[in-house]
């Protein structure tokens, strides 16, 4: 999209929004209305690079800040006649809409921002609900992750190798763990590019996979075509995931997604969906890692801004509501080789997501994971406290119960 139009559009977005802000005011307070459209009036919008937008007043107090546009859509993909379509073969039938939708809730929230920085958070309204601030951060995972589905090519996926790897050691344990999948219902939420959804098919299950990501979905569709089986995809976040109440699975896997959603949420609305004597399977990183925590203050183009790596408490929230629950932790020394990926091998961690890349490049890495892996598995039987050290945990739930209070 040529910068000017960008900025036009950008423009156009915020200015839409301190309107919608206004017509709200003006039904219960025309007095602020009047001030807020004042305040707008006198406004200095301008362009200070590309995917920016800044923002300057003189009232109440001088001041300025500057918004980013990458998390919008504008005229780019999400308005594209094919996106619609995809989204629209996905289940989502108004897929213009939600796109819109979306973008708005995205301007929304940084108007409130403004308005907060600028200090007139005082007047009426400004205090936007958090199901707007919901909005806004479902909005930018789902563009995220679309630009992410987008870049690669699924042909080129080699979905048994990326489950069934050495340095996949968190979908091994999985696999083992649910057994014979012939004839079971598999829900995977959070699906990605649809290499756990396909895998899981390949081996005999029916999957229902759902993800916030049209692109994503579409993504899962054609890795299953590409392998001979079928997967029914659903477009939706994890804390709505829209499925008829009655639907129900014997599996619910959800895979690298707790971090990115509204926990308590998430499992007030899935686990409803799991079988009496079903089994819940998950994975994600945790937060104590320090070494980690660099990588993710560097990685920052292959992350997302609300990523929240799970915590002990987090762990917690998903074990008590199961009557049967285990957990196992991976990746502790055998981290050695991401610290050869980017200092030996220099390797951008912002150009390569090291996750897929370990599995990718198993067959290189053997010869080093294995006996650090050896090693993780006694240190972490022996020094029980190290496990929140490691970078992931897999949570395996059997006989869902209803939430304990905190």
């Amino acid at each position: 999209m040529p910068k000017r139009i960008l900025y036009e559009s950008a423009v156009h977005q915020f200015l839409a929004a301190a309107r919608r802000r206004r017509e709200d005011l003006a039904a219960r307070d025309p007095a602020a209305a009047e001030r807020l459209g004042a305040w707008v009036a006198g406004l200095a919008i301008g362009n200070p690079g590309a995917g920016e937008l800044s923002v300057a007043w003189r009232e109440p107090r001088p001041g300025s800040c500057r918004l980013s546009l990458k998390p919008a859509q504008f005229y780019t993909r999400g308005d594209a006649a094919a996106h619609a379509r995809r989204q629209a073969e996905a289940g989502l039938v108004f897929a213009a809409d939600r796109v819109m939708d979306a973008n708005r809730a995205y301007f929304d929230a940084e108007l409130r921002r403004v308005l907060e920085q600028a200090g007139v958070t005082g007047t009426p309204g400004t205090a936007a609900p958090a199901a707007d601030d919901a909005r806004a951060r479902k909005h930018t995972e789902e563009v995220f992750h679309d630009a992410w589905a987008d870049s690669v090519d699924v042909r080129s996926i080699d979905v048994r190798r990326m489950n069934e790897a050495c340095t996949a050691p968190e979908m091994r344990a999985i696999a083992a763990a649910l057994g014979d999948l012939r004839g079971r219902t598999l829900l995977d939420v959070g699906c990605g590019l649809g290499e756990a959804a396909v895998y899981f098919a390949l081996r005999g299950a029916e999957v229902t996979a759902t993800d916030i990501s049209p692109g994503m979905c579409d993504a899962t569709r054609r890795l299953a075509e590409a392998n001979g089986v079928r997967v029914a995809t659903h477009v939706s976040a994890a804390e709505d995931l829209g499925l008829p109440a009655d639907r129900r699975f014997d599996i619910i896997y959800t895979g690298n997604t707790l971090h990115h959603a509204d926990l308590p949420a998430m499992l007030d609305r899935v686990l409803p969906h799991l079988q009496p004597d079903g089994t819940f399977a998950s994975w994600d990183p945790v937060a104590y890692n320090p070494l980690i925590n660099v990588y993710r203050a560097i990685a920052t183009a292959v992350r997302t801004p609300d990523e929240h790596p799970l915590r002990l408490r987090d762990v917690r929230e998903v074990t008590r509501r199961f009557a049967h629950a285990e957990v196992r932790w991976f990746w502790l020394t055998t981290l050695l080789i991401f610290v050869l990926m980017a200092v030996v091998q220099r390797r951008s961690p912002n150009r390569e997501r090291y996750w897929k890349k370990v599995v990718e490049e198993a067959d290189r890495w053997a010869w080093l994971y294995r006996p650090l892996a050896g090693l993780d598995r006694g240190l972490l039987k022996v020094l029980p406290f190290l496990r929140p050290l490691c970078w992931n945990v897999v949570i395996l739930g059997r006989r869902p119960q209803p939430a304990a209070p905190p």
